[in-house]
């Protein structure tokens, strides 16, 4: 029971988009905090500070260490710019090129939080140093708070050179979908683990809701702050909840539902205890969107989005739909054999909720890329390919889904390709699309096709 508390507060962390602002107004305090408590300790050393001061700093007096730190604190406001431009490109080019699901791996990269607090900070020390140095009548040689304002103007320019990386990173659409699949891969994982889910634990009796109790309609009521997207859901921790008061609790939307103010959220059959809304809803957990880590659903979505904006008429370009495919793919295969593997109940338990199904995960990589690459016969031999792929991974009973879209690719080839050269050609499977003539035919990939 502890372990899996402490795994559905591990996932809340994980999943919950960190508040962009509060790191760096962290950093930005920590600056003023160290701003005041450098000057006394260079007061107090003041001999020491000296004697430093004379073999490093022979020609500068606190004046000129004061003109010295306020050209750093001109260079670092210069720098906070940069960033704050960098990050509004970024995000700008995501949501508008991309897909909307990238704004929120933005929004939850450390390394644009870290940049942005670290240079403002660096700006604020460095401006109140110099302004006490400017103002004060006392004696004494910043020393060390020189030496501090040196390491931080080091620190801040390794931290551009990442800032650079990350932002091409993201500019990038073949180091994107590298990402994104990768978070893809950690949220398949979590979500249908190779070992299987863990048994719920029987330290209570299963529940038994009370024969003539009518279902307690319980509805989202006020908007959750972070936003109103269902991104993950504590099946153990409803699982318990439910024996332990002897109801059923069945979850109304399926991960990844946008729920309304008055919308369904939990159908509860009451047992023998009574139950608080409170102890349902702290099982849930809300955000603005499914983003790519959050579940697999959200990392084909992702691709899926990116794959329709290539193929788009402003865009045109199926090379970026072939990469996604290539990713797609990937991820189908690790997901059909833990579904495969995964064994219905015996009897319903006292926690239910919908899950999503081969079919489904094959309806959201696929279906919206079929119909808008038709006219692309790159798309068409590379998506017949991810067909062929995927089904040598899958157990003999997920291969339907995939022989009917095959099927409906065949028809539409016809229509879309009367030439016979034309309609030969779209209907060879390819890996990479249009990598040769006669596709992925030597391979043994066409004896399924």
């Amino acid at each position: 029971m502890v372990c899996s508390r402490w795994k559905w507060f591990l996932t809340r962390q994980r999943l919950r988009a960190p508040r962009f602002w509060a790191l760096p107004v962290t950093l930005l305090g920590a600056g003023l905090v160290l701003s005041w408590l450098f000057p006394l300790v260079d007061r107090e050393v003041t001999l020491y500070g000296n004697e430093v001061g004379e073999n490093f700093f022979a020609h500068l007096d606190s004046g000129s260490m004061s003109s010295l730190l306020s050209a750093v604190a001109g260079g670092m406001i210069t720098l906070t710019g940069l960033v704050f431009t960098a990050i509004t490109l970024a995000m700008q080019f995501g949501a508008s090129q991309l897909s909307v699901r990238v704004v929120p791996i933005l929004q939850q990269d450390a390394v644009m939080r870290w940049a942005m607090g670290t240079f403002m900070a660096t700006f604020v020390y460095t401006l109140m140093i110099s302004v006490r140095l400017a103002v004060s009548q006392a004696d004494y040689r910043p020393v060390i708070s020189m030496f501090f304002a040196m390491l931080l103007a080091v620190v801040c320019a390794v931290l551009f050179f990442v800032l650079v990386t990350r932002v091409t990173r993201v500019l990038n659409s073949g180091q994107l979908l590298h990402y994104l699949a990768a978070e893809g891969r950690r949220a398949v994982d979590r979500a249908h683990p190779e070992h299987g889910p863990d048994a719920p634990a029987a330290s209570a009796p299963p529940a038994r809701p009370r024969p003539d109790a009518d279902p307690v309609v319980i509805r989202l009521g006020t908007p959750p702050g972070r936003g109103q997207t269902l991104i993950a859901c504590d099946e153990r921790g409803l699982e318990r909840l439910a024996r332990r008061t002897g109801a059923r609790i069945q979850l109304v939307p399926v991960t990844g539902d946008f729920v309304a103010q008055e919308a369904p959220l939990f159908l509860v059959f009451p047992g023998a205890r009574p139950w608080r809304r409170r102890n349902l809803t702290r099982h849930l957990l809300f955000s603005t969107t499914l983003s790519a880590g959050s579940d697999p659903a959200g990392a084909l979505r992702a691709l899926v989005d990116i794959a329709l904006k290539a193929l788009s008429p402003a865009v045109n370009d199926p090379g970026r739909a072939v990469q996604c495919l290539d990713h797609i793919e990937d991820l189908l295969v690790m997901i059909a054999p833990r579904l495969a593997a995964r064994q219905p109940s015996a009897a319903p338990g006292a926690f239910h909720r919908r899950t999503r199904s081969w079919a489904d995960y094959v309806c959201i990589a696929t279906d919206e890329i079929r119909h808008f690459g038709h006219a692309s016969m790159q798309v068409q031999r590379r998506l017949r390919a991810l067909y062929a792929t995927v089904a040598g991974a899958c157990a003999p009973e997920q291969v339907p889904p995939l022989r009917s879209r095959l099927t409906t690719m065949d028809a539409e080839a016809g229509a879309q390709w009367p030439q016979d050269l034309d309609g030969r050609l779209a209907r060879l499977p390819d890996s990479q699309g249009l990598g040769t003539e006669s596709g992925d035919t030597g391979n043994g990939l066409h004896r399924w096709v």
